[in-house]
């Protein structure tokens, strides 16, 4: 497997079983080593999401973010680009 350096820019994608990309988000990596990649995310990273859970997040509304997991159970969504929010984020 390729190395990353340190600072540069990965995507992180969620992948459905069909191999629809679910999710994207943009992580800056920490450190690389043969045994893995830690990365950072930070409010005001770019980020792809479904585009009712990006509704329900806007309008705080919590059946809408049910309907984008039944929209994810049957394969059919669309991806709006958007920002995370709130927490930072360390992924090993």
């Amino acid at each position: 497997m390729r190395g990353f350096e340190v600072g540069e820019t990965v995507v992180r994608r969620d992948v459905y079983r069909s191999g629809r990309v679910w999710s994207e988000q943009a992580l800056r990596v920490i450190a690389c080593t043969g045994e893995a990649v830690v990365t950072a995310c930070a409010p005001g990273a770019q980020a792809r999401r479904p585009a009712l859970y990006a509704q329900a997040r806007a309008d705080g509304d919590r059946t809408v973010r049910s309907e984008a997991f039944d929209a994810l159970a049957t394969g059919q969504w669309e991806l709006v680009d958007a920002v995370w929010q709130e927490t930072e984020l360390l992924l090993w």
